[in-house]
Parts: structure tokens; sequence; C-alpha cells
């Protein structure tokens, strides 16, 4: 009986290490898993006016982009490499000249919006490349006011609005600075139309009769090229 009990003791040691420690492996296990990432996400923004103000060293004025995208975000998965894609810009302008006799006023209001699919391929340890197609949707919103002083002073207001959507191909190409850093530069082509409404209001002091607005609506339709001239700072997470 004491044999069978010492037995049974011993049994049940061994049996509470091996679940011990099959519970340790099936933790870390998990813990691992737990640990994948299966994004992986991007937010970049625009550097080229940085560049252009440390490496500009000549009075020559540099290439004008037609990329209006200054802030980018994308989410990729780690293990296929499709994802998405974000782009937002906007550009904000005000101007104003007074001579004694003429004052002109302009307000500039322009914003882009962006969102595609993408591809992501590794070329090389620190290299990676992409493609995709995106869908695209520009308004703009520019004002403009000028008067001239004399003894029938004339006021002319001029108001463009234009929306416009469409869509193209891009492709981008990133080196990975650091683990967490990636600088790239990108490429793409993308095709718009839509309306453009042009509204002129004259105004006279000395007017007796009052000429309602000039309106006039265009349809405007813009193929564009932008070129891989302009380089993006990205943290990835």
């Amino acid at each position: 009986m004491k044999k069978h009990l010492i037995s049974a003791i011993l049994l049940t040691g061994i049996a509470s290490t091996s679940f011990a420690q099959s519970g340790d492996v099936m933790q870390a296990t998990a813990t691992t898993n737990k640990g994948d990432k299966m994004f992986e996400h991007q937010v970049g923004v625009q550097i080229n006016g940085l560049i252009n103000q440390v490496f500009n060293f000549s009075n020559t004025t540099p290439a004008t982009s037609t990329n209006p995208y200054l802030l980018t975000y994308n989410i990729n998965s780690v293990k296929s490499g499709w994802g998405l894609r974000v782009g937002l810009g906007y550009t904000y302008g005000a101007n104003s000249t007074n001579n004694g006799v003429n004052t002109n006023t302009s307000n500039i209001n322009d914003g882009h919006f962006r969102l595609g699919i993408e591809k992501r391929f590794k070329l090389a340890d620190n290299w990676t490349a992409g493609a995709g197609a995106d869908f695209v949707y520009n308004t703009n919103n520019d004002n403009t006011t000028a008067t001239t002083i004399a003894f029938d002073t004339v006021t002319t207001t001029t108001k463009t609005v234009v929306s416009s959507y469409g869509g193209g191909v891009m492709a981008w190409l990133r080196y990975n600075v650091t683990k967490n850093l990636t600088i790239g530069t990108e490429t793409s082509f993308y095709y718009t139309t839509g309306k453009q409404k042009i509204t002129i209001d004259i105004n006279s002091t000395n007017s007796t009769t009052l000429q309602p607005p000039s309106v006039t609506d265009n349809k405007v339709s813009n193929g564009a090229i932008a070129l891989p001239i302009v380089f993006y700072l990205a943290v990835k997470f």
C-alpha cells in the first residue's frame, strides 16, 4: 500500500510538471501569434519644400509639381501586399494690392482627395514598390475682386467654382531609411471631368440700372501626368 501511495504521488508530480510545461509553450505560442502584424500602416508628408530649402544652392526655380497631395496614408496586408491608399491636399492663398486707384483682392481655396487600391512588391532588403488605381475628386473655389476708384467707382467680382472627378493609375518607389521610416516618390496619370461655373458681378456707384450677375457654365476635362519629382517622408507602424 505504501509503495502504491508513493507511486501515485510521483505520477501526480510528473503529470503536473508536464501540464505546466505544456501550458507555458501554448502561452508563448499564443503570445507570438498575437504579436504578428496583419497590416502595415504608413503616414507620409510631401517634403519637396524642405528639400528645396536645404539643397537648392542656385537661383534656378525648381521644377513645378502637378502632384497636389500633401498628406498620404497607406494600409497594406503584410502577407499579400494588397492595400488601400488615401491622399489629401489643400491650397489656400490670399493676395491684395492697392495703388490708391485700383484695388485687387484674390482668394484661392483648392481641395484634392483620392482613394484607391494598390499592390506592394518587395524589390530588395530596403526597397519596395507598388502600383494601383485611384478615384480622385477636386474642388476649386477662387474669388477675385477688382475695384477702380474714380468719380464712377466700379467694382468687379469674379467667382470661379470648379468641381471635377475621375481616376487613373499610379506607381510608387520607396527606400527604407530605418525600420520605421521611409522616403519615396510616385508617378500617376489621372483623368478628370466636371463642371466650371463663372459668376461675374459688376457694380457701379453711379449706376442707375442694376445689372444682374453674368453666369457661365462650362464643362471641363483634364488629363495630367504627375512626374516622380515629389518626395514623401513616411512613418511606418
